[in-house]
Order: structure tokens, then sequence, then C-alpha cells
């Protein structure tokens, strides 16, 4: 069996960007040369994220933006809000979608932090395993639950949602020292609103834990 691998395809006004993205077939690691130069914004040194466990001596890179700058360095110089066709093909499916521009970098750069390496987002790369493209807040937010619930039942305990909120912190992080690394490396806004996406999910998360996840509750009936 082949490793798996997903495919995102930007039709842009001036081509198409096609991005090929493959993984460890047992652990869902993005898979990466390791003879890949990374620009100066990718050390691990450079706008380090304050909670990050890593050190420079065995990780001169930060994992997450050396996996970004392999991908996307030609989407820092296009604009957040332009229409584009964007398909993604996974080993299960096919999805087409006409979306702004950032929706779709920020479904891509998801998928990559997630399979990056990077400590702080590796709670994400079983939804790697299971990359839904575009989905909406609503639909972002019951999938973290499902996984949250799930990896508390294998880990023999109860869920408890103050742990997700401080996992969702951790997140929040990443995403801001990211969008400094992205400041310094590109010129237009469409990697920095592709950030600003996701940490929105990743802010919002500990407000539905306060609220018992009302947005999701009447999916169940009474």
């Amino acid at each position: 069996m082949s490793d798996p691998r997903i495919v995102y395809r930007f039709h842009l006004a001036d081509g198409v960007e096609e991005i090929l993205l493959e993984f460890e077939p047992e652990t869902y690691l993005l898979k990466r040369p390791s003879d890949q130069k990374v620009p100066e914004w990718a050390a691990l040194e450079f706008h380090k994220c304050a909670h990050c466990p890593l050190a420079v001596a065995e990780h001169p890179n930060c994992p997450f933006a050396a996996a970004l700058s392999r991908y996307v360095t030609n989407f820092g110089h296009r604009d957040s809000f332009d229409e584009v066709t964007i398909e993604v093909t996974t080993p299960t499916r096919r999805i087409s979608a006409r979306k702004p521009l950032q929706v779709g970098i920020a479904s891509l750069v998801g998928l990559i932090g997630a399979s990056s390496g990077c400590p702080h987002l590796s709670f994400y790369r079983p939804m790697a395993r299971y990359h839904s493209p575009f989905a909406d807040e609503q639909e972002t937010l019951y999938r973290v639950l499902s996984m949250f619930t799930m990896n508390a039942m294998f880990a023999g305990r109860a869920p408890d949602f103050t742990d997700l909120a401080q996992l969702m912190d951790a997140v929040s992080e990443v995403n801001v020292a990211m969008a400094e690394r992205i400041r310094a490396g590109f010129d237009r806004d469409a990697m920095i609103n592709a950030i600003v996406t996701l940490d929105f999910f990743a802010m919002n998360v500990p407000l539905e834990i306060e609220t018992k996840f009302n947005s999701l509750r009447h999916l169940f009936g009474e």
C-alpha cells in the first residue's frame, strides 16, 4: 500500500498551484526531505513560542514553520479575498469549492500544522487522517469534541473539558507566534488571514465550553 497523500489544487487567475502532501502511514506525520533548506523566519529561535518545549540543539527549525515554508511560500504574495476554485483530493474523497483564497489556505495550513510535528498541534493529528477541508466552525467543533472524547476514552478516563481549554490556549499561542513569523516572511495578507481564521476557532472553544456547547445541542434533540 502506498503512503497516504492529499493534494490541494488552487485554480488561480495566473495558473494552477498544486500542493502534494505525503504522510507516514502509521503516524500521519508529514513527510519532509532531510535536506530541505528553510528561510530565516522558520528558525526555531525566530519568534519562538514562549511555551515551546523544543531545544535548538535538536531542532534548529520550528517544525510547523519549516513545513509551511516548503508548501505555501507563493501564497504570501497574494490577497486574502481573491475568489478561487480549490480542489482537494484525499485517499477517500475529492472535494471542489469556490472560496476566498484565505479559506483554502487556512484549511491547508491547519492540515500542515497538525501533521508537522509541532508538539502543541499534535492533538489535531487524528483529524489530519480524516481531513475535512472547508469545514465550518460547527463541524470543526463537532470533530474536535469527538476526537477529544475518544482520546480520553483510550486513556481510560472521563473527558475533562478544562484540559481541552488548555489545549486550545496552547494552540492559540502557536498561532500568534506563527503570525509574527509570517509577517516577516511575506508581503501580502493571504497567509496572515489564514492564521487568523484558525486562531478564531481556538479562541472560541473555551467560550463553547462555558456554554456547554450550546451551538451543537440542537443536533442531539432534547
